[in-house]
């Protein structure tokens, strides 16, 4: 399916409502290929898809300085897995 669409001063174009219907995305990566502009849909992240996908050796998650270190690998030298 091809459509004429013109860039506003802004540099918008606007994606007709039967294109934007069958793609249901609304965050595009924008690439220049060959000399062509080219969208592509990104699906937004659910964040539960991450819930028990990290190990994190925190014992006070109240403590976010802690956490954080925990998360970054930080003061576990110690241990070997």
């Amino acid at each position: 399916m091809a459509v004429l669409a013109r860039m506003d001063r802004q540099g918008r174009i606007v994606i007709p409502a039967e294109i934007r219907r069958r793609v249901r995305a609304r965050v595009f990566l924008v690439e220049l290929s060959g000399g062509n502009i080219v969208l592509h849909p990104v699906e937004p992240a659910r964040l539960s898809e991450f819930f028990d996908s990290i190990q994190v050796d925190a014992k006070d998650f109240t403590d976010t300085h802690e956490l954080r270190r925990a998360l970054a690998g930080e003061g576990l030298e110690d241990e070997v897995p």
